[in-house]
């Protein structure tokens, strides 16, 4: 069961990639500063007229409490919450783990958290036919009754017998895009056999052990411009493949085979099966903006008041005369989706990649959704949306299940 949001605090989640970012802090620091410590303690935000151009305002609010509303105990808020109407009118809001389930209700405001499971990994011990733990992150729709969705792919090689030294997750991990597909409104997702449900993967098979997560990671939404449907991956560096933010894009969503990356001068990438081609040549994604952006991804909206793209994620930076990194959520701003500008700091917080004992507890997985979208994916923003994330409960310096799904308002200012 779950309710409309409340005011108060919450927690947030997941260990997902290590995230390394720069930044350069403009002269507002002081204003973010103090604003992000009245956010770490839940304090009325009100912008006053000198804030930064993309600020928190007004009070935090509960979309998803673990304590009442988790349905198991892996239900979780574990990736950036996306949205999209369905062809009832009703709004379906995902933001769950490798067992997916929704948040479903007529507005915003009023969804409320289904058990029902919208899709169940297959846990397939195969790395060739990338179909492990399965994570919605882009679901799309143009009439509210097909919805197709980017997932994120987890192969986890320790969870496999003989595959990688048990509890060695990060060491094991390989990771890829595939595509899932639901024609009864969202209700329920499935995907091609596989593994003709890849999308997007590196040149690379799975290597035990490697020592690091590797592969093609956490797509953001999926955005309709110039007859094209675009979405940024994270990139993580393996072999020739760069670390950093890739973006793709393809014509038609019912195809995996059809998304086509960014090479540096056009969108000239095809994604190869590796275990059924070889070869690297033509196959490497080539980052944009990596001095701007690194490997942002979570949230990709356009923002009607800039009319400009806004991508939000975590990240962290050395400013100018400090010794340690600024952490924290922070936003860059695009006008064709592959030059960005340097990033700039929302709010100072600890991140579950930056988390030390003692730190409060940390957050992650920010996202915009803006409820006055007339995008039926919320794919658009304007300039008061909200900023839904996940904050973890930590206990005795270890993450734990508990994680709530919050959200607070913020203002862009020109």
């Amino acid at each position: 069961m779950s309710r409309t949001p409340r005011g108060g605090q919450s927690t947030r989640t997941q260990v997902l990639l290590a995230v390394g970012f720069l930044l350069a802090l403009t002269g507002a620091f002081v204003a973010v500063a103090v604003l992000s410590f009245q956010w770490l303690h839940g304090d009325d935000v009100t912008s006053p007229s000198n804030l930064p151009p993309l600020s928190l305002v007004g009070r935090e609010q509960t979309v998803f409490d673990y304590t009442e509303d988790a349905c198991s105990p892996i239900d979780i808020p574990d990736s950036p919450a996306r949205a999209f109407r369905d062809g009832d009118g009703q709004i379906h809001l995902i933001a769950s783990h490798y067992v997916t389930r929704a948040m479903v209700g007529p507005t915003l405001d009023t969804v409320e958290h289904d058990c029902r499971r919208v899709m169940v990994s297959d846990l397939d011990g195969n790395p060739a036919r990338f179909d492990d733990r399965e994570w919605i992150t882009a679901p799309y729709t143009t009439d509210g009754r097909t919805v197709y969705a980017l997932v994120h792919d987890e192969y986890q090689g320790d969870k496999h017998e003989g595959v990688c030294p048990p509890g060695d997750y990060l060491k094991c991990w390989y990771n890829a895009i595939t595509l899932a597909r639901s024609t009864d409104g969202g209700r329920t997702f499935s995907h091609a056999p596989p593994p003709r449900q890849l999308v997007a993967a590196v040149p690379y098979r799975y290597r035990p052990g490697f020592g690091r997560p590797y592969g093609l990671f956490q797509p953001s939404n999926i955005l309709f411009k110039d007859d094209h449907y675009y979405a940024l991956i994270h990139a993580e560096a393996f072999e020739a493949q760069a670390r950093g933010t890739c973006l793709m894009r393809t014509t038609t969503l019912d195809r995996p085979d059809a998304w086509r990356a960014w090479d540096g001068n056009g969108f000239d990438v095809r994604f190869v099966d590796p275990y059924r081609a070889s070869g690297t040549s033509g196959h490497i994604c080539a980052p944009v903006a990596y001095n701007q952006i690194a490997g942002m991804t979570e949230s990709l909206t356009y923002n009607t008041y800039l009319e400009r793209y806004v991508l939000v994620s975590p990240a962290g930076t050395t400013p100018p005369g400090l010794r340690e990194p600024v952490w924290g959520l922070y936003y860059s701003t695009s006008e064709d989706l592959v030059h960005w500008t340097t990033r700039k700091l929302i709010r100072e917080a600890v991140l579950t990649t930056s988390f030390e004992c003692g730190d409060r507890n940390p957050v992650a997985y920010p996202s915009l959704i803006d409820p006055e979208s007339s995008s039926r994916n919320f794919e658009t923003t304007g300039r008061t949306p909200w900023m839904y994330f996940t904050r973890f409960h930590y206990k005795d310096c270890h993450s734990t299940l508990n994680r709530d799904l919050v959200r607070i308002r913020v203002r862009f200012s020109k």
